[in-house]
C-alpha cells in the first residue's frame, strides 16, 4: 500500500539513496549511469566530495583492517575479507595480481578469508612486491557489485537489512547517512515534478535520475486515461474491492486458487482482527474496513441502474489526499452504458481550493 498512501517524498527518503548505491554498483548498469550515480552520490554527501572513484576504493582498502563486528557468512563479511585481502596486497602479501584474483575468487565461494590465503607453492615461491592501488581497486569495485548483487537477490526479509549494512560499511557515520537519505529525496522529488532534462545537471547524473523515477517513482499520467483506467483498477484490487467477487467465482474450494487476492488490504484486515492486538491499532482496522465495505454496499446494480463509489488514497506531488469517484448510469437494451443516462461526480480536497467537486454528465447530438 505505500505506493497509494505513503507521500512520494517520503516513499523517495525510504529507498532513495538505496537505489542510487545500487544504480552505481549494478552491474547492468552503463558506464554513464554508474558514474552519474557516483556523482549523485557525491552530491547527496554520501560519498566524500571531490574524491575520484578510484581514490574512494583505494580508503575502503585502507580502513578494512580496522573494522570490527561484521557479521560472519554474509555478504558484507566477504566484502569486508576481500578489502583486508586487497590491503595486504598493497603492503607486499601476494607475488602477482593473478595470485589476488585466485584469493577474491575463493572468499566469493567460500567465505573463508584465511583459506583464500592457502594458494599452490609454488606461487606462494614467488618473490613478494607492493602491488599498485591503480591494478587493485577493479578488485575492489567488484567485491562491492557482489556483495549487492547477493543482499539484493535475497528473497528473505534480511535481504533489505543486509543492503542496509552495505550502506553502512561504505559510509560508517550514521548521521551523514541519515542526511544522505534526505537529500537524496529532495533531488529525487525536485526531478519527480521537474523532469530532470529541464535541471542543472550533468548528463550522466540526468540518465540515473530518470532511471531511477521512471523504474520506482512513476505516477499517474491524468492526460493518459488508458493510464487512468489502469491505475483506478489496480488500487480496486490492492484495497480488496474485489474479494467477495473473486470469493464467489472461485472453482471448488481450493483457497490456493486464489492468493493474491487474500494479499490485499480487506482480507489482511480481516485476518488482523482475529489476532491479539493493541484497541487502538483494532479500532483503526475496523474503521479502514468498513470504509473499504460501505463502499462495496453502496456500489450495486439494479436492473438497468448501476451505482459505483469509490475512495482511494492519491498524492499530488507531496501532497497526501483522497479522491472520491461517484458513478451512475443506466444500460441500454443491449446491456451498453447509455451515454444519456451518465452522470460522474469527482471530489477531492485541494490544499488551496479546499473541497472541490467536478460533476460530468454526458449527452449525446440530437
Amino acid at each position: 500500500m505505500d505506493s497509494l498512501h505513503v507521500a512520494k517524498q517520503n516513499q523517495l527518503q525510504q529507498i532513495g539513496l538505496q537505489k542510487l548505491v545500487t544504480t552505481w554498483l549494478n552491474s547492468d548498469s552503463t558506464p554513464e549511469m554508474k558514474s552519474g550515480a557516483f556523482s549523485l552520490l557525491q552530491k547527496t554527501g554520501f560519498l566524500p566530495k571531490g574524491m575520484t572513484e578510484s581514490v574512494f576504493l583505494e580508503s575502503l582498502m585502507d580502513g578494512a583492517e580496522v573494522r570490527s563486528g561484521i557479521p560472519k557468512n554474509s555478504a558484507i563479511d566477504k566484502l569486508h575479507q576481500g578489502l583486508q585481502l586487497l590491503s595486504e596486497a598493497k603492503g607486499g602479501a601476494f607475488a602477482q595480481v593473478e595470485e589476488i584474483e585466485m584469493a577474491i575468487n575463493r572468499i566469493l565461494n567460500s567465505h573463508d578469508h584465511e583459506k583464500a590465503k592457502k594458494l599452490p607453492n609454488d606461487i606462494h615461491s614467488m618473490q613478494r612486491k607492493n602491488i599498485s592501488a591503480e591494478k587493485l581497486t577493479p578488485f575492489a569495485f567488484h567485491l562491492l557489485q557482489d556483495a549487492f548483487a547477493e543482499a539484493i537477490a535475497t528473497k528473505a526479509v534480511g535481504g533489505k537489512i543486509e543492503v542496509n549494512d552495505l550502506i553502512g560499511y561504505l559510509n560508517k557515520d550514521t548521521e551523514q547517512v541519515a542526511e544522505s537519505r534526505v537529500k537524496a529525496a529532495e533531488i529525487l522529488f525536485q526531478s519527480l515534478n521537474k523532469p530532470p532534462e529541464a535541471q542543472y545537471a550533468r548528463i550522466n547524473e540526468k540518465l540515473v535520475l530518470s532511471h531511477v523515477l521512471e523504474a520506482d517513482f512513476q505516477t499517474i499520467d491524468f492526460t493518459n486515461g488508458p493510464s487512468v483506467a489502469h491505475q483506478l483498477k489496480e488500487m480496486t484490487k490492492i484495497l480488496g474491492l474485489q474479494l467477495e467477487h473473486a470469493l464467489i467465482n472461485l472453482p471448488g474450494d481450493d483457497m490456493a486458487d486464489f492468493p493474491n487476492d487474500l494479499e490485499t488490504l480487506k482480507p489482511l484486515l480481516l485476518k488482523l482482527l482475529n489476532e491479539q492486538i493493541p484497541a487502538a491499532i483494532k479500532e483503526m482496522a475496523e474503521q479502514i474496513l468498513n470504509r473499504i465495505t460501505a463502499q462495496q454496499i453502496l456500489s450495486q446494480e439494479n436492473g438497468p441502474i448501476q451505482n459505483l463509489l469509490l475512495t482511494l488514497p492519491l498524492n499530488l506531488g507531496s501532497t497526501q489526499t483522497d479522491l472520491t469517484l461517484q458513478w451512475s448510469g443506466r444500460k441500454t437494451k443491449e446491456g451498453k452504458i447509455d451515454p444519456d443516462y451518465c452522470r460522474v461526480l469527482f471530489y477531492l480536497e485541494l490544499e488551496r481550493l479546499e473541497e472541490t467537486v467536478i460533476d460530468m454528465q454526458f449527452k449525446t447530438e440530437s
